[in-house]
């Protein structure tokens, strides 16, 4: 069975590949799922943590381009309750790759990274035979404020949550950094508000960030 990490650049992977490195395990293939249009801070911690550690990250896209334009030309949003986005864009992609570099009679262990405290996300019966899903730091019950800890640790600076610059899982604290320190991407998401036939907000800023609120399953890590 083939060994593969999947890669989302932010706590909770990064984390799990330090740890695995540790503890003597080792992938076959570790792989991120570039959806073209994570913040920048993304794609520089990208560059940093592959530099720095020495892993060699496989970097994997989908046929449909980038995220951002295929919400824009077909003139919807992503929303919190219905997208496509992360069957599209992160697990297709990688998929796709696996199935044409290893043959389709091979299976495959899929390391995800999500924290102990993010247990409930877990998708313990996946929807291919090929592929059976593991959880390595559910496993060890490690939680998210232990992984960062672990890191920097380890002599790393701390990744930003990855994920779409116009994620609509994007808080208020969220939307206001981004208008600040990235207002092209903030224009951009205005647009793509703008330009969706759906009537629905994609930014919040009214009211009180949700003591509730739900992640994105983009948030791999």
């Amino acid at each position: 069975m083939i060994k593969i990490a999947s890669f989302g650049c932010g706590v909770d992977s990064v984390a799990m590949l330090l740890l695995s490195r540790d503890q003597g395990i080792e992938y076959d293939e570790i792989i991120f799922s570039d959806v073209q249009n994570e913040r920048p801070e993304t794609y520089a911690y990208l560059d940093y943590f592959e530099k720095k550690s020495g892993f060699k990250i496989t970097k994997v896209k989908s046929h449909l381009g980038k995220i951002y334009d295929y919400y824009f030309n077909k003139k919807v949003q992503p929303t919190k309750f219905r997208r496509d986005c992360t069957g599209k864009f992160k697990i297709s992609p990688i998929r796709k790759y696996l199935r044409e570099k290893y043959g389709k009679k091979e299976r495959f262990e899929m390391n995800i990274g999500i924290d102990y405290t993010e247990a409930h996300r877990m998708r313990t019966k996946p929807d291919v035979k090929y592929i059976d899903n593991k959880y390595p730091l559910v496993e060890q019950r490690l939680g998210r404020e232990d992984l960062k800890k672990y890191i920097i640790s380890k002599g790393y600076e701390l990744p930003i949550k990855s994920g779409c610059f116009f994620c609509p899982f994007t808080t208020k604290k969220g939307w206001i950094d981004l208008r600040n320190k990235q207002p092209n991407l903030w224009s951009k998401s205005l647009a793509l508000e703008k330009n969706s036939t759906m009537r629905l907000p994609l930014i919040n800023l009214k009211g009180k960030e949700s003591q509730t609120l739900m992640e994105c399953s983009c948030f791999n890590g």
